[in-house]
């Protein structure tokens, strides 16, 4: 069996299980294991049915337990364990995943204990500290770099150890607690050991490990505590389906629940997963239409701006009025805006930049897509020949919170590769830069004294990012930015998102990043917390009606409006509910009582006109479209509704006198089209046959074009047409068309 094919059956002894069929979980799980005859798991199998086959037999006899909730859920536990386990052992074989490929390499080799890697750090860690002692030259340097490579090697080992490390026994909670207490080994070490264990977690459910997690969270170094609480969201959110079997892990979180610490870092990090999912949208939004804008300007600026001006002894301090011009005209300043305001909001505008430069040696190794970011770092030694050039660029780094860890290492890989005397002009304007950066984040800090972990949550989630959208093998692992926006909905999370401060963060960033169903449930969930508040139903309503459910969204809005009256926000969407739900006397209604507080709105003045039209008021309706074209005489949409009112109504001459205006400011298929029917009133039938060749043209087809007669056939009677004719009139057209191809 391939080990697609084993997945497949994973997921279908799992949905037998989340529908409570154990009998057929079970069989599929014997079924499963009879391809390797794996004899532990066939008796553990056996074991399990026997014990579920007693419960069945004293359920029916009605001899009840009082523990058998807690036998049942065991069931479920045990029945799911046993499935990972059966499927594990094939995958072992034969699966070329990461994952099941280091399992294989582990096994051949000598294992070595957490508790050893931590030994072996503290030794690293004191040799470090003796070397720091010696005097600086050479020797020193060369040493240095070798006890860092070696430390790498041990840290990258240790990484793949936890990695496919077997389900916990309290023996290894034991050393992970002991590896994240010790206050000698780095804390970037202890980074690396987190996120080594979010992996295993993914790929191996293990509720001893998630409880280790979340001790972890309350951890009192913020790096580390923040990566914990990163990596247990998507956790939960993988496994969603069988927390209810694990209590003491939702016990765990509710507890944790009640520290502000966690609580806000946890909204923080849900946050930021929100807008992650938008990283796509940016990077295509920068690649196809504000870079390419940018280049396109580049020989206008050339043109336009002389080199000198730039240059001038006043430097940067005055600048040309006709510079900003330039931009303006071409449509870059929004753009650039735009681009300023993601990045003032905390979105990830530089993935598409550093996407092209993950194929340095250093990222084919997957652990060091995880590494925080180290100057002291082997691979980054040989960058510097001039040390103050270095630690100058390494401050610039490790202020920086525009970029991730993984980033960092990109950009320093990009400046070894250039030449020695660009790599300096380089270092130096960074350098330059980093004052700035410095200066920003202490002002940052006074303002926001959350600045910190926030920037380290940030940077975190890029890094997750860059590595399940980049890492040459992603397609091995689980996409945790491909799961759904369902924080809201998690019960394990209830805890804390059901604090109807955090549901409405929640549920707003769902709403502007134009999440609308995910939106509609938070918001559905927050109307159910909280008093009731018109925005909230407004937002519902408008949720609603962005998945085309007008009906819902028509009451939503009707809700808000009982709360907050003469809204005229409100008036005009109930207004537009109404209209395309048919119902236009009350359409009006609404129309109409939203003109007294917006008399000179022409949009509302052309609704109104609109309804008037629809109740075949035609009369009312004319008077309130010449209204519109009295305040503007060049709206176009009034001159359009004036003449197709005046063609139902059979004024033809007005019109006629109106179309031929329409048809001299920019026409479409319609308005030829509807030209074209008012001289077939008129009985201009020549004029009425090139207004509709020329509709034709427009429209492109003749298929599209015979549609959208068609559906003007019941207006064409009621104003008088004898439609008899329009069959001959389209076999005139096919003829001129064959005329015109054959010339």
């Amino acid at each position: 069996m391939s080990p697609n094919e084993v997945n497949s059956r994973i997921k279908e002894i799992h949905d037998y299980i989340e529908d409570r069929q154990l009998k057929h979980a079970i069989d599929s799980v014997k079924e499963l294991n009879e391809m390797q005859q794996n004899w532990t798991i066939s008796e553990k199998i056996d074991e399990l049915e026997t014990n579920y086959k007693y419960m069945l037999h004293y359920l029916v006899e009605g001899k009840g337990d009082p523990e058998q909730h807690k036998i049942y859920d065991k069931l479920f536990r045990d029945i799911y364990t046993i499935t990972d386990d059966t499927a594990e052992s094939l995958l072992i074989r034969d699966s070329t995943s990461v994952f099941f490929e280091r399992v294989r390499l582990m096994n051949v080799r000598t294992p070595v204990s957490v508790d050893e890697y931590r030994d072996i750090i503290i030794k690293q860690s004191d040799t470090s500290s003796f070397l720091e002692l010696l005097d600086d030259g050479p020797e020193k340097e060369s040493r240095k770099r070798q006890n860092a490579a070696v430390h790498e090697n041990s840290l990258s080992d240790m990484f793949y150890t936890v990695f496919v490390s077997p389900r916990a026994n309290p023996d290894l909670i034991k050393s992970l607690h002991s590896f994240i207490d010790d206050e000698v080994i780095p804390v970037n070490d202890k980074c690396m050991l987190i996120s080594a264990l979010t992996l295993n977690i993914m790929q191996r459910f293990d509720a001893a490990k998630v409880l280790f997690m979340l001790d972890v969270c309350r951890n009192p170094d913020v790096e580390i505590a923040t990566r914990a609480i990163t990596g247990i969201i998507p956790i939960f959110q993988i496994y969603r389906k069988r927390w209810h079997l694990y209590p003491e892990c939702i016990d765990r979180l509710k507890l944790l629940s009640d520290d502000t610490d966690f609580s806000r870092r946890f909204m923080t990090t849900i946050i930021g997963f929100i807008q992650a999912h938008e990283t796509e949208k940016i990077t295509k939004r920068l690649t196809e239409e504000i870079i390419p804008e940018m280049m396109k300007l580049s020989p206008m600026i050339g043109k336009k701006i002389k080199l000198d001006e730039w240059m001038g002894e006043s430097g940067l301090d005055e600048k040309n009025p006709e510079w900003q011009k330039i931009l303006d005209e071409s449509g870059l300043t929004d753009k650039l805006q735009e681009f300023s305001n993601l990045q003032l909001e905390g979105a990830d505008v530089f993935h598409s930049t550093f996407s092209n430069l993950k194929n340095y040696p250093f990222f084919r190794e997957m652990s060091n897509w995880f590494l925080p970011f180290d100057p002291q770092h082997s691979s980054l030694q040989k960058m510097f020949s001039n040390q103050q050039e270095g630690n100058q660029l390494i401050e610039t780094m490790l202020g920086s919170s525009l970029m991730c860890n993984s980033d960092k290492y990109s950009l320093s890989f990009s400046i070894m590769m250039m030449p020695e005397q660009y790599r300096s002009m380089m270092i130096n304007q960074l350098g330059a830069e980093g004052d700035e950066i410095k200066n920003m984040k202490e002002e940052e800090l006074t303002l926001n004294p959350h600045q910190k972990e926030e920037t380290v949550i940030k940077q975190y989630i890029q890094d997750l990012y860059r590595f399940f959208k980049l890492y040459a093998r992603k397609s091995d692992f689980t996409d945790i930015f491909n799961l759904p926006l369902n924080y809201h909905e998690i019960e394990a999370f209830q805890s804390i998102v059901k604090q109807p401060r955090h549901m409405e963060k929640i549920a707003l960033y769902y709403f502007e990043k134009n999440n609308f169903p995910e939106a509609l449930s938070a918001y559905n969930m927050l109307a159910e917390m909280v008093p009731a508040k018109s925005e909230v139903w407004q937002k519902i309503g408008f949720c609603k009606q962005m998945t085309a459910d007008i009906r819902g969204a028509l009451d939503a809005y009707l809700h808000a409006d009982l709360i907050e009256d003469n809204n005229t926000w409100l008036l005009n969407r109930i207004a537009h509910c109404y209209r395309v739900l048919k119902e236009t006397d009350t359409a009006l209604e609404y129309y109409r009582r939203l003109e007294q507080f917006r008399p000179e709105d022409l949009n509302i003045q052309l609704n109104i006109g609109h309804c008037y039209l629809e109740l075949k008021q035609y009369d009312e309706a004319l008077n309130y479209y010449f209204k519109v074209e009295l305040i503007d005489n060049n709206n176009t949409r009034a001159w359009r509704s004036i003449a197709w009112c005046a063609f139902l109504s059979r004024k033809f001459d007005i019109a006629q006198r109106y179309y031929s205006r329409i048809l001299e400011n920019k026409p479409n298929t319609h308005d030829f089209l509807n030209a074209g029917h008012v001289e077939l009133c008129l009985s201009n039938n020549s004029n009425a046959v090139k207004l509709y060749e020329q509709s034709l043209k427009e429209a492109g087809s003749f298929t599209t074009f015979l549609r959208m007669l068609q559906d003007d056939v019941d207006e064409l009677q009621e104003a008088g047409v004898d439609t008899d004719i329009l069959p001959v009139i389209v076999d005139k057209m096919l003829y001129d068309s064959d005329v015109s191809e054959s010339k």
